[in-house]
């Protein structure tokens, strides 16, 4: 059975999927910001450790933010919040999730997010369930229940 025949994900998996997710990405940041830092630190022959400005700490998670979404996404359509959660990002059309759908899904949802969460909230009243980055890049996130084989 393809994937485009599953059901749209409801609000609650996508949002307890983010907050796996959420997680995962202040670990990494918490991870590789260190390890950056420290390299500057050495590099620089700095007896302390640098302090980022609040700018350059705000573009480094929202870089490891997207590099995150944009492989899981183009790597099986799933990040590892999707994966608990049974989810599985894909075109509306049923086409291969390229590197623009990532790249659009990705900064609308930032957008939505950015707004309160109200592009989530969206789909509480769109036809189809779609939240604003489903519509912005032409996919849709779709529940498969894991006791279903591949």
């Amino acid at each position: 059975m393809s994937l485009a025949n599953y059901p749209t994900a409801s609000l609650m998996r996508r949002l307890l999927a983010l907050a796996y997710d959420s997680l995962i990405i202040i670990a990494i940041y918490i991870l590789i910001g260190g390890i950056l830092v420290t390299l500057i630190s050495k590099a620089l022959g700095y007896a302390e450790l640098p302090r980022l400005s609040p700018a350059m700490a705000a573009s480094l998670m929202y870089s490891f933010i997207f590099l995150y979404y944009m492989h899981s996404w183009r790597r099986g359509g799933q990040t590892i919040g999707m994966k608990a959660w049974g989810l599985y990002a894909i075109t509306e059309d049923g086409s291969q999730f390229r590197l623009s759908h990532a790249i659009l899904r990705s900064v609308a949802g930032g957008f939505s997010i950015v707004l309160f969460g109200l592009g989530f909230w969206w789909m509480l009243f769109d036809k189809k369930q779609r939240t604003w980055h489903d519509m912005a890049s032409l996919t849709k996130v779709v529940y498969k229940p894991k006791n279903l084989s591949k």
